[in-house]
Formats: structure tokens, sequence, C-alpha cells
């Protein structure tokens, strides 16, 4: 029995690199390539997109909101220089105070059993003029500037 020698480029069917047709390896090698650079990308993409912070929205300058939108004893929500800022009508006259507790970062609810603003995470709670009445918030919410004028709330 003698046994042929034959090398896969002499296979029948087969195209090798000379006669202008691509091998399978080389497609292979040419898609994996493209898969490792499409994974490498990415990934680069990811660290930027973490390392580079996101462009702010344009802030309004001035945010008007009519009174009476706010009954007496409760509170109204609304975006204001791209944060939450709750308003109060409140007894003692209309409050303006970020939404975001100062433990961490939660937005606030006002409570009007509680005449007290409570935050959903802990349990902290914030009195009327956004000083801390119980729970682990260190520091105060912040108040935020506004006018009342001809039953209209402007923030500015």
């Amino acid at each position: 029995m003698k046994f042929e020698s034959r090398s896969v480029n002499n296979m029948p069917g087969h195209k090798s690199e000379k006669s202008g047709g691509k091998s399978r390896r080389a497609f292979l090698e040419r898609f994996m390539g493209f898969v490792i650079f499409v994974l490498f990308a990415g990934s680069v993409n990811i660290v930027v997109r973490y390392l580079i912070p996101p462009a702010k929205a344009k802030k309004a300058k001035k945010l008007t909101i009519e009174v009476a939108q706010i009954q007496p004893g409760s509170s109204l929500v609304v975006e204001y220089r791209g944060e939450p800022v709750v308003l109060i009508n409140h007894p003692e006259g209309i409050r303006a105070l970020s939404a975001v507790c100062t433990h961490l970062g939660c937005i606030v609810k006002w409570n009007p059993d509680e005449n007290a603003l409570v935050c959903p995470c802990h349990g902290g709670r914030f009195d009327a003029n956004g000083r801390v009445i119980s729970g682990p918030p260190p520091e105060p919410l912040q108040k935020i500037e506004f006018e009342v004028d001809d039953d209209q709330i402007i923030l500015a």
C-alpha cells in the first residue's frame, strides 16, 4: 500500500491565494481583527464618557409658576436650573427649597400631615424652612431665591 502525500493547497476545490481567491484563514483573521477593534472602541467610549461629564442642559434663567397651582398646605416639585425644587404653600407663606436630600441625594416629598419634607430613602425629615428635624441628613436643604408678583411665583 502506497500513501501519497498531498498538501492542502493541492486538494480539489481549494483556491490558493495565488489564484486570487481568499482563504478561510485570511477571512477569519480579518473578521477577528474587526471584532477586537469594535470591542476596544466600545471600551474606550465607555471610559471617555465616564471621565468627561455630560454637558448640562441649557438652564432657564427664570421660571414663573402661578400661586393657584399650589393649594394651601400642599407642594409642587419643579425643575429649575437642572435641579428639582420643591415649592410649599405653607400657612406662614410660600417656601422654595432644593428637593435634593443632603444625605444621599434622594428627592424629598412634602408630607402635609407631618408638616415636613420627608426623604424616602433613609427617613430624613426637614421642616418647612428646610432645617433638619431628624434622620441622617447632615445639613439643611438649600433655600432657593424667589419673589411673588401678581399671583406669580418667580424663581430668578
